[in-house]
């Protein structure tokens, strides 16, 4: 086990401070965050299981608490793109290729039209020259000095991406950048659903990977994840609950004791949380799939931008004074948008496969579409769902993570070669204490012979090579 320093057990229960269970799990029910050592590399996960975020919270400093801690975010100035900003209809051209999930989003994007036949920047749109771009632009929300538009909009049946452009009255703060991909940290506090599904969560990642392009106008790309609220939890939710009041039941534990901020309540988290994993997985079979129409509604309400200070130090008078909003400059009103969604899965290839091995432990199916491969997995009754997944190209390189993704599931694949690629589920608790990552084994000071393929074959809970069409295969 890691063995953690006053530091972290600090943010661990500002972390358990911050959320009250179960509250929490039902509103966020897959919305978690963890920290992945890979060197300088922060990445996201959403559980398996409602609770598996405590262990995030017991075992790695996570969320922004943590990417604080470790220093993994830097510091910059907000960086002058352009000193001519182009019309909004082109911002997947500009935005494209600096994301996570980078591809030719503007080859095969609708440019948003309102309701007066204007498009989102304001012109005419073609074929319905009614009227001249005016503030009930449908498209176009102003509140408290920040204006946002929608701009653009691409869908397959694994999410829904919409450009939108931030333009401020005033210019921005000065932000601070994730290190890895040099990007802002925004995030957006949103609801919303698509008209098909009332039951998917109202709860949304409001995370956002983009760009300034001046001192006063930023641009991303926001990632809705259509395949997780094409998904009906209501059976699982009541049979989860039910198995989580029976594991406390077994220990003779009450909220109370899960909630104690003591080395012993950290304890015996971690029991809890090991108990649960143990059974969680085979609870997957209650969530039912809806099926997602060709074309739809999805509606978005933005209450709140929140960009990460740039400098900023977390400190615990803060955190008791403002709560998750301390770091945070934040503009607060009312964007809400209705967005029509029409689904394009001509370049997406599905891969039933329902396998599992002697330990219950398998791949349900993967998908592939231009820009993400999601591996779905599969837990039989009985079987240890407590797992990390690593993905490996066909030149034995990780893929990455989808950083715009609930999910450690969801990996980036536009510049790689897929031809071939390999799942690997490692055991949770290993990977973190000790795999971690690649990096962490290419150098010197390793066993000659030593190498990341090698470990995770060694280690892996669950193995299995895939073979997609090298027609669509990137290399």
């Amino acid at each position: 086990m890691m063995t953690l320093n006053n530091n972290e057990k600090d943010f661990q229960k500002k972390m358990q401070k911050d959320t009250e269970i179960p509250a929490i799990v039902h509103e966020h029910i897959n919305q978690a965050y963890h920290l992945i050592e890979n060197n300088t590399v922060t990445q996201k996960k959403a559980p398996r299981d409602p609770f598996h975020w405590m262990k995030i919270g017991g075992r790695v400093a996570g969320g922004m608490a943590a990417v604080l801690a470790v220093g993994f975010i830097f510091c910059a100035t907000n960086p002058v793109m352009a000193k001519n900003i182009p019309v909004v209809g082109g911002l997947f051209e500009i935005l494209q290729d600096n994301v996570s999930f980078f591809g030719d989003f503007s080859d095969y994007a609708t440019t948003l039209e309102s309701v007066d036949g204007t498009t989102a920047d304001g012109s005419e749109a073609d074929g319905d020259k009614t009227g001249n771009a005016t503030s009930e632009n449908a498209y176009i929300k102003t509140a408290d000095g920040l204006t946002i538009t929608c701009s653009e909009v691409y869908a397959n049946s694994q999410a829904v991406y919409i450009t939108m452009q931030f333009k401020s009255d005033k210019p921005f703060p000065e932000t601070s950048t994730r290190a890895e991909s040099g990007t802002p940290v925004i995030y957006l506090d949103m609801t919303g659903g698509v008209d098909f599904d009332s039951k998917a969560s109202p709860v949304i990642d409001g995370q956002v990977e983009g760009q300034f392009l001046d001192d006063n106008t930023y641009a991303c790309i926001f990632r809705y994840d259509l395949a997780q609220a094409a998904k009906d939890y209501t059976e699982y939710n009541e049979k989860y609950n039910e198995m989580t009041q029976q594991v406390m039941d077994e220990m003779g534990i009450t909220q109370a004791d899960l909630d104690d901020q003591t080395d012993e309540g950290y304890a015996l988290l971690e029991e809890f949380i090991n108990k649960v994993s143990e059974r969680g997985g085979a609870y997957q079979k209650y969530i039912k799939d809806i099926e997602i129409p060709d074309a739809f509604n999805l509606h978005l309400d933005i209450t709140k931008v929140r960009g990460l200070e740039a400098d900023y130090e977390w400190s615990e008078a803060d955190d008791e004074n403002y709560g998750r909003d301390a770091g945070y400059y934040k503009y607060e009103g009312d964007w809400s948008f209705d967005i029509p969604v029409t689904v394009d899965d001509s370049r997406t290839e599905v891969l039933e496969l329902n396998d599992t091995n002697d330990a219950g432990i398998g791949l349900k199916s993967v998908i592939r579409s231009p820009y993400e491969l999601t591996v779905n997995e599969l837990y039989k009754e009985g079987s240890n769902s407590d797992c990390f997944m690593v993905a490996l190209d066909a030149n034995g390189n990780t893929l990455p993570y989808n950083e715009s993704a609930g999910n450690c599931n969801n990996f980036a694949i536009q510049d790689r070669d897929i031809s071939t690629v390999d799942i690997y589920f490692l055991d949770y608790i290993q990977y973190m204490d000790e795999l971690k990552g690649q990096q962490n084994f290419d150098n010197p000071t390793k066993e000659d012979g030593q190498n990341w393929k090698k470990l995770l074959e060694e280690n892996a809970k669950y193995h299995k090579t895939l073979h997609f069409d090298s027609d669509n295969a990137k290399s």
